[in-house]
């Protein structure tokens, strides 16, 4: 997506005003400064144009730290964001903003992009552009429309739906659509763009047709889940399955036996849509989440209960639910970072891991990874005792000056195989599940699973946490499964690992990173802006708040 952010970039004031704006392009046709809105919807370039800046409708995981969303789950802790405090420490409120605002601004944001797609559509009816390149805009505005939606869905459930191209003189007075609806509206959309786009991507990151059917089968997937799907109606996990092997079955991708590598460069075998990134338009997550002991910032920090989450490489927990030891696992805790699902040591750094020609030392008080007191930069240190490696390239520099150029993966093949096992599960088709769970386990070298019925759930939830930890995914898994309080609820917790006078290291899992959680059960669904209920009478504000 490289290209289309660049203009974007470069195309900000245009399309705020769609006016006052000269370039070569207008001097041919239009005395300079003058470019209305007639002149852009029938240019090729200038519609081009236009489509590619609305892109900036979807975010990706790199913008403003937004790994932090892990950070509102059991996964991490970031100590650097208050958004995250105010979700944790259950101070969330309609009135948040700025800093205080978990959803990054996300209602204002989503539906200024979506007068952007409603300009595009009331203006182009008799557009003069190239019928080709009109359908493959038209294509691409259908799906940002969609993912503007859909963005607004996982947020706040059931929202508006607008068509028009309001004014500040125009009344606004439209009522939530259900979730249901909501859900209907994103499809037809992503329906359309199926039908327009060509079907694996034009190399340069606009959306293919099979983003759109990823991105249809996410949100089928969640309207099937148990928060938007009380009475466990079978035809909506029917739907989301069907979804999510309509992808699988387009034969374009496979699986990436590289775990690592599929996060650090372009053109995985997995990739389904990617937000690609260069020198000029890059961002900062290595510099954001390396180790102080690398000048690092140490951001989005793994808490214990991720680690514990991680199988051993036998297949088995290290703990039992009840909290004690398993003793089918092997697992050690005077070594606990030996032989584990090998998905571990390329998602997290601990004590020991071998990085950037040295090892992880977050021992105290002088483990150069430490927040002991002579320790430089010690003020960035982990809370935990972890930090996080996925996303992040151990040979590229830790510094503000030389931006990171990794992409960001919206969709990749194992999320449809995960998509997949989850319908069949909730369909009763366990057999058909496991063949693709443990695919998705085989190609690390884990053992397959061989649970069925709720025991399979569980491991499939578990396997969806690590396999998709830190993209994006955890809260709103957890949150339409209805565990959240469950799993967020608690303290948060780390490591303490301290030498022992011989050479070696004892280990403390008590070490408390964060006692002040206290979820509540409004936040399964985020509040609604409070001046947007003042602005609109007609909209109801989600429950709790």
């Amino acid at each position: 997506m490289k290209k289309i952010y660049r203009i974007f970039i470069v195309m900000i004031s245009f399309i705020i005003s769609l006016s006052q704006f000269s370039c070569d392009k207008v001097l041919e046709k239009e005395p300079l400064g003058v470019l209305t809105e007639d002149v852009i919807f029938n240019d090729d370039v200038l519609l081009t144009d236009f489509v590619n800046s609305a892109y900036g409708a979807v975010r990706n995981g790199f913008y403003q730290e937004r790994l932090t969303i892990d950070a509102m789950t059991d996964n991490s802790f970031m100590k650097h964001d208050r958004r995250t405090f105010a979700f944790t420490r259950g101070q969330m409120t309609a009135e948040s903003t700025g800093n205080e605002d978990a959803t990054f601004d996300q209602w204002q944001h989503s539906y200024s992009y979506i007068r952007r797609s409603n300009l595009f559509f009331t203006n182009t009816v008799e557009s003069q552009v190239t019928s080709e390149i009109l359908d493959r805009l038209t294509g691409e505005i259908h799906f940002i429309t969609a993912y503007s939606y859909y963005e607004l869905l996982r947020h706040y459930g059931g929202v508006p739906i607008i068509e028009d191209v309001l004014t500040l003189d125009d009344e606004f007075n439209t009522p939530r659509s259900s979730y249901d609806e909501t859900v209907d509206y994103i499809v037809t959309n992503l329906n359309m763009a199926i039908a327009l786009l060509e079907p694996h991507g034009y190399n340069d990151g606009r959306a293919s047709s099979a983003a759109a059917m990823a991105l249809k089968s996410r949100v089928l997937l969640y309207a099937a889940s148990p928060l938007n799907n009380s009475s466990n109606d079978t035809g909506k996990w029917q739907a989301a399955s069907d979804a999510a092997k309509a992808v699988i079955d387009l034969g374009n991708y496979s699986l990436d036996t590289d775990y690592e590598n599929l996060f650090l460069q372009e053109g995985s075998s997995e990739h389904i849509w990617t937000r690609t990134f260069n020198q000029n338009d890059g961002h900062a997550v290595d510099l954001n989440n390396n180790p102080n002991g690398f000048d690092g910032w140490g951001g989005t920090l793994p808490l214990q209960d991720l680690i514990d989450a991680y199988e051993m490489n036998n297949g088995e927990v290290p703990y039992l639910e009840d909290g004690s030891l398993n003793p089918a696992s092997g697992y050690d805790v005077n070594d606990p970072f030996v032989n584990r699902d090998p998905r571990f040591y390329t998602t997290i750094l601990f004590q020991g891991a071998p990085w950037k020609g040295r090892d992880i030392d977050v021992s105290f008080p002088n483990g150069l990874d430490s927040n002991g007191p002579s320790v430089p930069g010690n003020w960035n240190a982990s809370n935990s005792g972890y930090y996080c490696r996925k996303f992040l390239n151990e040979d590229n520099p830790v510094n503000n000056s030389q931006r990171a150029t990794t992409p960001w993966v919206f969709f990749r093949l194992t999320e449809m195989y995960l998509n997949y096992a989850e319908a069949e599960i909730e369909l009763g088709n366990d057999e058909e599940a496991k063949t693709y769970l443990n695919l998705v386990r085989s190609r690390v070298g884990m053992p397959d699973i061989t649970e069925t019925g709720d025991a399979l759930r569980k491991r499939y939830r578990l396997e969806r946490r690590i396999e998709m930890v830190f993209e994006d995914q955890r809260l709103f898994d957890v949150n339409r499964w209805m565990i959240a309080e469950e799993v967020l609820g608690k303290p948060a917790y780390g490591i303490n690992v301290t030498e022992d006078g011989l050479g070696g290291f004892t280990y403390d899992f008590t070490r408390v990173v964060d006692d002040t959680r206290a979820w509540k059960p409004a936040y399964l669904r985020f509040p609604i802006p409070f001046t947007e209920t003042q602005i609109n009478p007609e909209l109801e504000q989600n429950d709790g708040y």
